[in-house]
């Protein structure tokens, strides 16, 4: 479990970093309302060992609420799928959503679209159950960067056929080249 520092709100763990997740919909009528993901907010102060739903703004245009108790991990065999993420044109978070006739909850935040698309399989998702992807803050772009720098591998890419000296080519089809005279 990741610490906070005296008096600050750093944390020590460097590959987890806790998020708020920012849901709302667009007006009143319930047989209208389309919820969604807007959203992601940094810092310790969203840290919690549950998920909980606080009332952000509620208005005749819609409602907005922050669910706290998320945390973006990350893990060395993902770096590839991060640093996929970062060279996209727009780096996302994304957020595994179930919703339901009365709730719209926020199950999990992962940074890679793997993860996010395996979560599929590996917990036999319900259908109700989408990925939603948000904008990834400037804070968050910066801290995976910094863990891909760290934990990065590239992978060897193996060669594509025999590999020849320019020698042996020479010999077998000839050097073409003219010579000096």
């Amino acid at each position: 479990m990741a610490e906070l520092t005296p008096h600050t709100t750093e944390l020590t763990d460097r590959t987890r970093l806790p998020v708020g997740v920012v849901v709302g919909h667009l007006g009143t009528d319930p047989a209208n309302r389309r919820w969604k993901a807007l959203g992601v907010v940094v810092g310790a102060q969203f840290a919690s060992s549950t998920p909980e739903r606080r009332p952000m703004r509620s208005g005749s245009d819609g409602d907005l609420f922050l669910w706290t108790g998320f945390d973006c991990r990350l893990h060395p065999a993902h770096t590839d799928d991060y640093a996929y993420n970062l060279q996209g044109e727009q780096p996302g978070v994304y957020v595994i959503v179930r919703s339901s006739d009365q709730v719209f909850q926020p199950r999990s935040v992962t940074l890679s679209l793997d993860e996010a698309q395996n979560t599929d399989a590996t917990d036999l998702r319900s259908p109700d159950d989408t990925v939603h992807t948000v904008p990834m803050p400037p804070e968050v772009y910066r801290w995976v960067e910094g863990f891909i720098l760290d934990h990065h591998v590239p992978k060897r890419r193996k060669p594509r056929g025999k590999k020849r000296s320019k020698a042996l080519f020479d010999a077998e089809v000839g050097d073409f080249a003219e010579d000096p005279k």
